[in-house]
């Protein structure tokens, strides 16, 4: 992520961070909603189960990806040029959109677990594009455009829509693989620093009660954990799995 943006004005500014963090929070509930649909599609007896997740991820789609997408798009469309390089944004902004309501669609019309989980995968892919180029292309171009206002397209946020499941955790977030029994594996050393703290919050507020995640990080956490007792107090449960020198890992569990 381009971290030398000048933004048209220190209002923009702070919304390019805002839009930056919406996104890196975005990025970690997607991943944890589609571990917990993998994890219960993995489960012979979890087909409620299947479905719970599967709802609580094309919900998490319509309420905040495909609203985000919406009004990048939107944004861009709205200056009616003809020619110039917005106007390639623009079309890069559409394609995304339209490719994030077929993906969301794809996903819900889904009965059986296999096609849930070839739907999702999709679902990913054309989440993994947008939040790429939103990040890299979209956020900066409207950062910089004076005719243009990322502080006011912003859409509001949405309330978490993770859904309570007993599947099994398994295989692991988009971050790693497994470690410890139940919990997959989130790898803050992989993820930019810029973003890390939002990616990791995402990850957190798309776990279904008595779930959990396996961070693991090159430093004590400590700041980290100061926010999320800020964020959310008592909701987690943060327990020291391995405590440095070079490697610390943290057992984080939903109450």
């Amino acid at each position: 992520m381009n971290n030398l943006i000048l933004a048209s004005s220190a209002t923009e500014a702070a919304a390019l961070e805002e839009a930056h963090t919406r996104l890196a929070e975005a990025a970690g509930t997607l991943g944890t909603l589609s571990n917990n649909l993998l994890a219960a599609a993995a489960n012979p007896s979890g087909a409620s189960l299947v479905e719970a997740d599967q709802g609580a991820l094309v919900e998490f789609a319509e309420q905040e990806l495909l609203p985000l997408a919406a009004a990048l798009s939107g944004a861009f469309l709205a200056t009616n040029k003809k020619a110039g390089p917005l106007n390639v944004v623009a079309a890069l902004a559409s394609g995304h959109h339209a490719r994030l309501i077929e993906a969301t669609k794809g996903l819900e019309v889904q009965e059986l677990s296999l096609k849930m989980v070839h739907a999702d995968g999709r679902l990913q892919e054309a989440a993994t594009a947008f939040l790429n180029q939103a990040n890299e292309l979209l956020l900066p171009a409207l950062a910089q455009e004076p005719t243009l206002s990322l502080a006011a397209i912003l859409p509001a946020r949405t309330a978490g829509t993770a859904l309570p499941s007993q599947a099994p955790a398994s295989g692991g977030c988009a971050c790693g693989g497994h470690d410890e029994p139940g919990l997959s594996e989130l790898d803050t050393r992989v993820i930019p620093h810029a973003i890390r703290h939002a990616t990791i919050f995402g990850a957190l507020e798309g776990l279904n009660p008595g779930k959990g995640i396996l961070l693991i990080a090159n430093h004590n956490p400590l700041p980290l954990l100061a926010q999320l007792e800020q964020r959310s107090a008592g909701k987690f449960d943060v327990t020291y799995v391995e405590n440095g020198p070079e490697l610390w890992k943290l057992s984080m569990v939903r109450n």
